[in-house]
């Protein structure tokens, strides 16, 4: 049974509403004043607050996926991350490109739901990338936009999008499943407000239990990397994509946040343009990133987007910041990104009154993040 399958909760709920009936059946049997009746009191009020407790967590963690297995629980509470031996040795100096395992998945193809036919409605393909560099393997799901099957498309290379969620998004599908981006995309073409662009759907976790934070880890997984050069690649060897910079985007929300706007100024060679959606700006040490930087503050700064505007010279990219003034835990560090930011270095804004860390919110910022994407990349 799933950490945040419906089954799991359903069952919690009924454990939950078990107790309380039992405990409102025996309470007035162990209302004496007797050590065993106090006991017993004490133990069926622990029960029932427990219960509650882990249905209401449990609960939480199936609308915000904070961990969605049981795998990625245990790893968050000191389990052991997936071994490096599994993975094939980073060879840096391979010119090949990064391997690809493609499979087109016919019950996620139209974006709307309601046909079969990709000249129309577009088609959602399942990528298993496996960088060649890194080492790092991930999935990926692709959105190809109606216009990429048509014939008058046939010579069009269309830009790109690299979507990267939130820690953990164990839900490999989030970015279907809660974030609408097919859907959302599929209407808006049919509005006229987006030219036709092909989406890159991923997850930042590539070590479970580990926030990596798209870092290069000394001695452990080189995550930007990954994202900067063996995901455009593997991308760029299977589809029409842009040759030119000019027409690759990467966006996130939270940590994804985070990973977009930092890979896009460390490597704007490769992208020109980057949206962070409630998205935090400096570099973040806690318990589920470990220690990302082997002590070493000159690699921390490197990973520290605020200490970079302020130190070095400002990347030539546009970056689309959307966050909340009252709700959002990330605001103040925005707010200082904002305030660094100069020229060639642009900057938009996309600010809500109010708004939390959750999905509820995340949803609000997507559709108008996708039009700034498209508005910001050039196709060829």
């Amino acid at each position: 049974m799933g950490l945040t399958s419906w089954g799991l909760l359903g069952l919690l709920t009924f454990i939950t509403s078990g107790l309380l009936a039992v405990t409102v059946w025996a309470w007035p049997r162990v209302a004496s004043s007797g050590a065993r009746s106090v006991g017993a009191r004490v133990l069926i009020l622990v029960g029932c607050q427990f219960a509650v407790l882990v249905t209401l967590v449990t609960s939480l963690n199936s609308y915000y996926l904070f961990y969605g297995s049981w795998a990625d629980l245990a790893g968050a509470a000191g389990g052991k991350a997936q071994e490096m031996r599994d993975r094939p040795p980073p060879n840096p100096n391979a010119a090949a490109a990064s391997q690809v395992v493609r499979t087109v998945r016919a019950s996620l193809g139209p974006a709307l739901g309601h046909g079969r036919v990709p000249e129309r409605d577009g088609q959602v393909e399942h990528l298993d990338i496996r960088g060649i560099r890194t080492g790092l393997s991930s999935d990926a799901f692709v959105y190809l936009p109606p216009q990429y099957f048509q014939p008058a498309y046939a010579n069009r290379r269309l830009p790109v999008v690299i979507f990267i969620a939130g820690y953990p998004a164990s839900d490999k599908f989030v970015w279907i499943s809660k974030g609408h981006i097919p859907a959302d995309v599929a209407k808006a073409q049919q509005a006229g407000q987006l030219q036709p662009m092909i989406y890159v759907m991923m997850r930042p976790t590539v070590e479970k239990g580990w926030d990596t934070e798209c870092a290069d880890v000394p001695g452990g997984p080189k995550v930007e990397t990954f994202f900067a050069q063996d995901v455009p690649e593997a991308v760029a060897e299977t589809y029409r994509t842009a040759r030119d910079r000019s027409g690759w985007g990467v966006a996130g929300y939270s940590t994804g946040g985070y990973c977009a706007t930092k890979i896009a100024m460390l490597h704007s060679d490769r992208f020109s343009a980057a949206v962070s959606m409630a998205g935090h700006f400096h570099a973040l040490l806690d318990t589920t990133t470990r220690d990302l930087y082997a002590n070493s503050l000159e690699l921390r700064n490197n990973s520290d987007l605020i200490w970079r505007l302020k130190n070095l010279p400002q990347p030539p990219i546009s970056v689309l910041v959307a966050s909340a003034d009252v709700g959002e835990k990330t605001f103040p560090s925005a707010q200082r990104f904002m305030a660094e930011a100069r020229p060639p270095l642009v900057v938009d804004k996309m600010l809500l009154p109010t708004g939390g860390h959750n999905f509820k919110t995340f949803r609000k910022y997507i559709p108008p993040s996708i039009r700034w994407l498209s508005d910001h990349l050039k196709g060829e």
